[in-house]
């Protein structure tokens, strides 16, 4: 059934919007390049031009070392009157500087630039785009097709379902796998063989305070976790909206809807502050755009049923529970909706 189901999603017109896709999400690897450690560049108002550093790079790049790690200093030595949470970042403040003091610079090239490119807002927009344009079709061609009917009165009929079911579990993994292999393969081949990924994440952070005390190899995995996270529950809940609607458009339009629910629901000022919070740091759009720190930041404790809760163990306890959720919701749909 499971190869019956990939057959058909080739062979299928969608796939073509998937390759096209897929072709411009190859192509933006090249032209994308974050600005390294080793530059500097800027515009400066007062004198209304663009400003190229023209220093070594070793001196530019030390410079933007001891700016972290002075920034960090500041915030492990900083009295924190008793704070938990100020309390917590200190801490790490001080166990990030114990494990590496930033002395001195070392090449973190290759990491930066595989960071940015693996988690690249416009990258992940076009990923969602693919796997949107294949989970939201695996139901509502048979419909259209009258395919559905004979698949229903089926013997195998939970079968057949259950593989679409694990094709839209499968699809996002496979999609941004390949998408991480070809950003290796090409960072590799501009920058070399990557060294130095046990140093302190803050080398290659751009919020050098908030990262949590982690390497940098763990930094980029933890990245990437959580977007693949983001990526199957996107693509289970878009497969779930092909077996309620009628046709892609329907589909594919409630796949858009629920992608955009976290931002819709920031808007709702009346709710509690902690759950804003929450909505804001599980917002898939943050999540993709980066601008949650749920997989690399502490962002401290809220208060939840008079107890606390770490806001980042939260949050990805939110995201486990709507896959689990979503993948539940398909068997329902399966047994209670389709075989009606």
């Amino acid at each position: 059934m499971l190869g019956w189901e990939l057959k058909k999603i080739i062979k299928n017109k969608t796939s073509i919007i998937a390759l096209i896709l897929m072709g411009l999400l190859f192509i933006q690897i090249g032209f994308f390049k974050p600005m390294l450690e080793t530059e500097n560049e800027y515009f400066d108002e007062s004198k209304n031009e663009y400003i190229i550093d023209k220093r070594p790079e070793d001196v530019i790049a030390q410079e933007k070392l001891d700016n972290k790690v002075n920034e960090i200093k500041s915030i492990a030595n900083k009295n924190t009157h008793g704070l938990k949470n100020e309390k917590q970042i200190s801490k790490m403040s001080k166990e990030k500087l114990d494990k590496d003091s930033g002395e001195k610079y070392k090449d973190v090239r290759f990491y930066q630039v595989f960071e940015n490119r693996a988690t690249f807002p416009l990258a992940t927009l076009l990923i969602v785009a693919i796997i949107v344009t294949l989970s939201s079709n695996l139901y509502t061609d048979e419909r259209l097709s009258n395919v559905d009917s004979i698949i229903l009165s089926s013997k195998n009929k939970y079968k057949a379902l259950n593989s679409k079911l694990l094709i839209s579990l499968i699809i996002p993994i496979v999609v941004y796998a390949i998408y991480i292999i070809a950003v290796f393969i090409t960072t590799y081949t501009q920058y070399g063989v990557p060294i130095n990924g046990s140093l302190q994440a803050y080398r290659i952070s751009s919020i050098a305070s908030l990262v949590r005390e982690m390497s940098i190899t763990q930094y980029i995995a933890s990245e990437i976790g959580v977007i693949s996270l983001v990526l199957i529950v996107i693509s289970i809940f878009s497969a779930l909206f092909s077996f309620i609607t009628k046709n892609s458009i329907q589909s594919i339009s409630c796949s858009i809807l629920f992608i955009a629910m976290g931002k819709i629901l920031v808007f709702l000022e009346f709710l509690p502050y902690e759950l804003m919070m929450i909505i804001h740091q599980c917002s898939f759009i943050d999540i993709l755009s980066k601008n949650s720190f749920i997989s690399t930041a502490y962002m401290g404790e809220i208060k939840l049923f008079s107890m606390n809760f770490d806001l980042v163990m939260t949050c990805l306890s939110i995201l486990v529970l709507i896959i689990v959720s979503g993948v539940l919701l398909n068997v329902y749909v399966f047994k209670k909706v389709l075989n009606r």
